[in-house]
């Protein structure tokens, strides 16, 4: 912020106006005290200068981080959300596994009783001897006949046991699997976990570089829980939400207006000011001169002297102050013309939505079980998406816009809306939390908010805008690895 130089400046030319006339040029204290205190102020004017710049760049700074930061938010709400992905896949293989278990285990209990019965009647036979089995009571034909069946039914019996020694080893496989892809979930889930940590630190940093601008959101945001309470449906929600931008936008241009002429009525009075007091500080010199001439001619013209250079100076010193105020009237109208330029801006301007279609991330991961247009239970035709999402999953914004609603509304539950060009918003509903504020600008990618931790099945709901009408937010997404079903 730049230091106001009037004061300093009047204290210059008072000192100025106070030195004695000299008749030689000897040393005099007063002009040497003068000569001192004006190195003084320059020395201020310069430190002051400094401070200003310092804080100029510490500003920098503070931007360049949240930038850096936003930047490290999106990279680690990816990387959460592919650790969704990688641990429900786990998760998915191992319920393949224990059911190759179950199926495998039931066949080992047939074969085993099968084997059982077998081995039992071939060893009550192995305990009859050779002599006992010509006095049975069958001809001999028929006892031939047992012992060719008996020779064929040991290789079979043989090969059924080699199989079921294989099943048992494949049984031991299975197990051993199913117990690694317990440490891999288990390994996978601590480090999405840590993800979860790592998103909530940034997220926390974030907030409080962004403190400074809470109160306005605040205020923003109990303005449009008004307006939902008011809206009759969703789409006068939209309406009454581009009203609410365009007031935003008037109130802005006034607000600078207002404040340009209050800064110019302020340079005015000062410089009124300013000419009154230097008017008085020449009528106590001329009165001084006067008084002096009558003591000593001599003296007198001296004085003239002195006084028509230091008159040179002040007008130089005025001149130089008037440019200086000047150039300061026009930076601060060119600084308020720039903000409402900004503020007239329309919002995502730099980047066209439309070139986006079929390159936007899902807002989350998982599978889709509901389509555009498809209708529910009750016969209610979908005017978005839904998608099955991991409990406590990730959900990020999937493109550059701003905020233009966050909270509750009707039978949507937690509502965030993003704003895009073109005419374009996206509605994201079914989350837990939402870690977004009113009027924030986001960046492709950004963490918006987390689903629920308690919900059995949650699941996000994703819908399209144009100028207020639905359409379909399918092609505009880029595909996924997980399985689109539904």
């Amino acid at each position: 912020m730049r230091r106001n130089n009037a004061p300093a400046l009047v204290v210059v030319a008072a000192l100025l106006a106070a030195l004695p006339a000299r008749a030689q040029p000897v040393p005099d204290p007063a002009a040497a005290a003068a000569d001192r205190r004006l190195h003084e102020l320059e020395d201020e004017l310069k430190r002051s200068r400094g401070e200003h710049e310092q804080i100029r760049r510490k500003a920098r700074e503070i931007s360049d981080e949240l930038a850096r930061l936003r930047s490290d938010m999106v990279a680690a709400a990816r990387a959460a959300q592919e650790s969704e992905e990688v641990l429900s896949e786990l998760e998915s293989q191992l319920e393949d596994l224990k059911q190759m278990e179950v199926d495998k285990g039931e066949a080992l209990r047939r074969r085993s009783a099968q084997m059982t019965g077998v081995l039992t009647a071939l060893q009550r036979l192995a305990w009859r001897p050779t002599e006992a089995l010509i006095a049975q009571p069958q001809s001999p034909a028929d006892t031939v006949r047992s012992a060719i069946l008996l020779r064929a039914a040991v290789p079979q019996i043989e090969r059924s046991a080699q199989d079921l020694k294989g099943e048992i080893e494949i049984m031991g496989r299975l197990r051993t699997e199913v117990a690694e892809q317990k440490k891999r979930i288990a390994a996978t889930a601590g480090r999405l976990e840590a993800e979860h940590h790592r998103l909530k630190d940034m997220w926390d940093r974030k907030s409080l570089l962004q403190s400074a601008t809470l109160a306005q959101g605040d205020a923003a945001e109990r303005r449009l829980q008004q307006l939902a309470h008011e809206a009759e449906d969703l789409r006068d929600l939209l309406l009454r939400l581009e009203e609410e931008r365009q007031r935003r936008l008037a109130e802005a241009a006034a607000k600078a207006e207002a404040e340009r002429a209050a800064r110019e009525a302020e340079i005015a009075a000062r410089k009124a000011a300013r000419e009154a007091e230097l008017a008085a500080q020449k009528a106590a010199r001329e009165a001084e001169i006067a008084a002096q001439r009558a003591e000593k001619e001599r003296r007198e013209r001296e004085l003239a002297a002195a006084r028509a250079a230091r008159e040179v100076e002040i007008r130089a010193q005025a001149e130089a102050r008037q440019k200086e105020l000047e150039a300061q009237k026009a930076m601060h109208a060119a600084e308020a013309a720039a903000r409402a330029a900004a503020a007239a801006r329309p919002m995502g301007a730099e980047k066209s939505f439309s070139a986006a279609q079929g390159k936007m991330p899902f807002p989350a991961r998982g599978k889709v079980v509901g389509r555009f247009g498809q209708p529910n239970a009750v016969g209610v035709v979908s005017k978005g998406l839904s998608i099955a999402t991991r409990r406590d999953a990730q959900v990020i914004a999937p493109y550059d816009g701003q905020v233009a609603f966050a909270g509750p509304f009707r039978g949507y539950g937690l509502l965030l809306i993003i704003e895009h060009s073109e005419g374009y918003h996206t509605l994201l509903a079914g989350m837990a939390r939402i870690d977004a504020s009113v009027g924030q600008r986001l960046l492709a990618g950004e963490p918006v908010g987390v689903m629920g931790r308690d919900e059995s099945s949650p699941s996000l709901y994703v819908e399209l805008r144009r100028q207020g009408q639905p359409v379909n937010p399918l092609p505009w997404l880029t595909a996924q690895k997980s399985k689109v079903s539904g």
